[in-house]
């Protein structure tokens, strides 16, 4: 009897022994940290915004078995880059993450994104030539690329259909010119009771820099050591946008004019157009006219040329998880199907020409009466100019704003472009 107890005791404990051996060398699970912010890069509101990341997460998750991507929910945008210094200065990097524009030269200089030119040239299956190329290069920096592109933003020009209509004018195509356009808002330009005052208007929210990009104007070069405002290019730019500006007795026209239908047209990024075309935000904007959307008016230097703003995704350079983190990498911007979801479910444009160009695509601005030829974004993405990433950009346009929204039509802009200019070289290399 004691000997069988002795047996017992020994076979337990051996079991036990066992089993600690087995776990203590079972397989670990690999875990990737990936650092997002919570809504939308592009100041619209959006619901469900960790959706489609979620089905990228399930997704690779399955493609890689014992592997698991963990993210921290709840950050805002505005708060991001604050959370991004925090977690820099306690050496605890996510593995991958969202990058702002005015982090990531910063990022670069510090060290702390990974370069990505040697795992593009040996990753047979991916081909950097199947996103659109001015997206593709917001990734690039001093010759080198650090990120992938995983949203896509074009500026577009938007067109109250009904006001046109009941002036009897058409919308213009999509090569029209400067000219053009003037001729449009100076005869929509009208007071019809008399007050001294206009009460329809042609243009709401037009910037300078989009007439500049559609006059073939380069602001910066790509590093942003250099600027280039004095240029005659640029003037004839600025003028037009004053002429238009002349037509309303140079009255700043408001949202509450635009959102009643009073003005024809407005520059507007993809993602205000597909945020108030949807519930329940159609209910509250834009009902009381159809609408749609056309490229930006050439200048006579240019073409009809838009802006187009991507937001980016990187590798830490400390991560210990790099093959995997560029795998992941891929399934947020590269694979089709998370692009197309992209697409589809938020108010942006997909990466991918694939997508864009897909039949799938080309259904989902034909709802209600208001169409928008999918074929209408996909050349201003394949044809827009990108938005500079340098970490100045945004300091060195709100100066240069400053300085040219206060000019008139008959002032000397060639002069105030030369100050300007000097003030500039200045601003960028300090």
């Amino acid at each position: 009897m004691k000997k069988r107890g002795i047996i017992f005791t020994a076979t337990a404990l051996l079991t036990v022994l066992l089993g600690i051996y087995v776990y203590g060398w079972r397989p670990k699970e690999t875990v990737i940290e990936f650092a997002m912010f919570n809504g939308s890069n592009w100041d619209v509101a959006v619901q469900e915004s960790y959706s489609v990341i979620d089905k990228a997460i399930e997704k690779f998750e399955k493609e890689h078995a014992g592997v698991k991507i963990k993210y921290s929910g709840g950050i805002l945008k505005e708060d991001y880059s604050e959370w991004m210094s925090e977690r820099i200065l306690k050496d605890k990097m996510p593995d991958i993450f969202m990058v702002l524009d005015e982090d990531f030269e910063n990022y670069i200089n510090l060290g702390l994104i990974e370069n990505l030119d040697k795992y593009i040239a040996k990753d047979s299956d991916f081909d950097i030539n199947k996103y659109y190329s001015e997206i593709a290069s917001s990734g690039v920096f001093g010759g080198h690329r650090y990120a992938l592109p995983y949203e896509a933003m074009p500026t577009l020009m938007f067109v109250n259909r009904t006001l046109l209509e009941n002036f009897h004018l058409d919308i213009p195509s999509n090569d029209y010119t400067f000219n053009d356009f003037y001729r449009l808002c100076r005869m929509i330009t009208l007071d019809r009771d008399l007050d001294g005052s206009p009460d329809y208007f042609g243009i709401y929210k037009y910037d300078w820099i989009n007439a500049a990009l559609s006059n073939d104007v380069e602001l910066f070069s790509k590093d942003g050591k250099k600027s280039y405002f004095n240029q005659e290019k640029l003037a004839e730019a600025i003028r037009f946008v004053k002429s238009l500006e002349s037509l309303n007795g140079n009255k700043n026209i408001t949202k509450e004019q635009f959102d009643s239908g009073n003005v024809a047209f407005s520059q507007m990024s993809l993602a205000e157009y597909r945020t108030y075309k949807s519930y329940p935000y159609k209910i509250k904007k834009y009902t009381g006219f159809a609408w749609d959307c056309i490229p930006m008016p050439a200048g006579q230097s240019g073409n009809n040329v838009s802006m187009i703003d991507s937001l980016n995704i990187a590798i830490s350079a400390k991560s210990n998880k790099k093959e995997l983190a560029w795998e992941f990498l891929k399934t947020l911007t590269y694979d089709v199907e998370i692009q197309q979801t992209l697409y589809n479910d938020m108010p942006v444009a997909s990466v991918l020409k694939e997508v864009m160009e897909s039949k799938e695509s080309e259904n989902i601005f034909k709802e209600n009466e208001d169409i928008i030829d999918s074929k209408l974004i996909c050349h201003i993405l394949e044809n827009g100019s990108g938005k500079p990433k340098f970490s100045g950009y945004e300091g060195a346009i709100s100066m240069a704003d400053s300085k040219i929204s206060k000019l008139n039509l008959g002032d000397d802009i060639e002069n105030a472009l030369r100050i300007l200019q000097r003030q500039m070289s200045k601003y960028l290399i300090k």
